[in-house]
């Protein structure tokens, strides 16, 4: 009977403990999520790692993007695939809203305006005479949509397509230090609520640490047979 005992608590003992270590580390990943103090000292292992970390984390994965994701490199190949003529269909629909014609036409009569001004007195008497100061305001949507339609059969043209790729291409290096990605990235992550971060993860990860935990328990299993086999035959 002791024999049996022997072989039998030792096993089951190391594979409970070592599944319940593993639940418990998995756990302090993320809890407690605020320090704690006893008489003003901080109890160990809290906050959990990432909260106690999340700083230094979120700047890791800022930099990590940065340097092997958003890069010039894969921009330029992005840009490469590119259909110019979705692009110039971007360009042609964003000019051709009726918000920005109307802005278009607010900003060109102001112009004309300003051109008006600055003629000398007989220029101007000219103009008011001729009523052409009148005449292209009343034509300010027509000069606008004609405008548009040039634009387009500009964008059509294949020299003018490599001309607006090789420039964009220019500036990708300027484009990526503006933004500064790594500030931006570890910023976002920086200001997650950890709960959520909890959540993704364990979402993303459950059938992983389900795993993590049975291993954990196989493994305990046999470590307690081992020792209990050690003990059988030492004694």
């Amino acid at each position: 009977m002791n024999t049996i005992l022997l072989f039998v608590v030792p096993p089951i003992a190391g594979a409970i403990i070592a599944f319940v270590t593993n639940v418990i580390a998995i756990k302090m990943l993320f809890r407690p999520l605020k320090e704690v103090r006893i008489f003003g000292i901080r109890v160990p292992f809290t906050p959990g790692v990432l909260p106690r970390q999340r700083e230094k984390l979120a700047q890791n994965i800022g930099a990590m993007v940065e340097r092997e994701l958003i890069t010039p490199e894969v921009l330029r190949s992005r840009l490469a695939e590119v259909d110019i003529g979705n692009f110039s269909g971007v360009i042609l629909d964003f000019l051709r809203s009726n918000e920005i014609r109307k802005e278009l036409e607010s900003k060109g009569r102001i112009l004309l305006r300003g051109v008006f001004q600055k003629l000398n007195t007989f220029q101007r008497l000219f103009v008011s005479a001729g009523q052409y100061d009148q005449t292209l305001e009343k034509k300010m949507p027509e000069i606008i949509n004609e405008l548009i339609v040039s634009i387009e059969t500009l964008l059509q043209q294949d020299n003018v397509k490599k001309r607006i790729l090789s420039a964009v291409d220019g500036k990708v290096e300027d484009v990526l230090a503006s933004l500064d990605i790594k500030t931006i990235v570890s910023q976002r992550i920086d200001s997650l609520d950890m709960l959520r971060v909890e959540r993704i993860i364990l979402d993303i990860m459950s059938n992983q640490f389900k795993w993590i935990y049975i291993f954990g328990g196989i493994l305990g299993f046999f470590i307690g047979l081992f020792q209990a086999g050690l003990t059988y035959f030492l004694r």
